[in-house]
């Protein structure tokens, strides 16, 4: 496992619920203050796959008092490049009523296996000895690949100093 032994981790997978059932499970989980939310899998400009994460269910979010950072593992969710609409990763910041409180995100297209591997170290230095940084985890993380348009498209939405509690 790669998050420390007092961080409560609970694993959703699309193959085990319909995806109306895990769209419901994943917002419950959200807004009962999961510490960090993270997604691997298809998804686009505004959606997760099979719409199990929307801008309706964003809006939608009740979590205000409790924000995740979103380690999302997905092709652009964080394309903030157009102005006349937000990625899921800038809907999930601006949120009124919950949200995240940073989300680490693609503003491009990339394939899996190199985001999968930056994926994994960035947890390896979040919850690592040391504390570290988010910014300083992404940083080390990207470190970590060398397919050059994964590092160069992740991008962290939020403050790179802050620490995850």
């Amino acid at each position: 496992m790669l998050v420390a032994g007092q961080v409560k981790a609970e694993m959703l997978h699309r193959g085990d619920l319909d995806d109306q059932t895990m769209r419901a499970r994943l917002i419950e989980v959200i807004n009962n203050g999961q510490r960090v939310m993270n997604y691997a899998g298809h998804g686009s400009v505004g959606l997760w796959r099979g719409n199990i994460l929307t801008e309706a269910d964003v809006s939608s979010l009740s979590n205000a008092e409790r924000l995740p950072m979103f380690v999302i593992m997905t092709c652009l969710n964080g394309y903030f490049q157009d102005v006349a609409m937000d990625s899921p990763g800038e809907s999930l910041l601006k949120s009124d009523r919950g949200g995240a409180v940073a989300v680490w995100a693609s503003s491009g297209m990339t394939m899996p296996d190199a985001q999968a591997v930056m994926n994994q170290e960035a947890y390896r230095q979040m919850f690592g000895e040391q504390r570290l940084t988010i910014g300083e985890a992404i940083l080390r993380a990207k470190g970590a690949v060398s397919n050059r348009d994964v590092r160069l498209t992740w991008i962290l939405l939020g403050d790179p100093t802050t620490r995850l509690r």
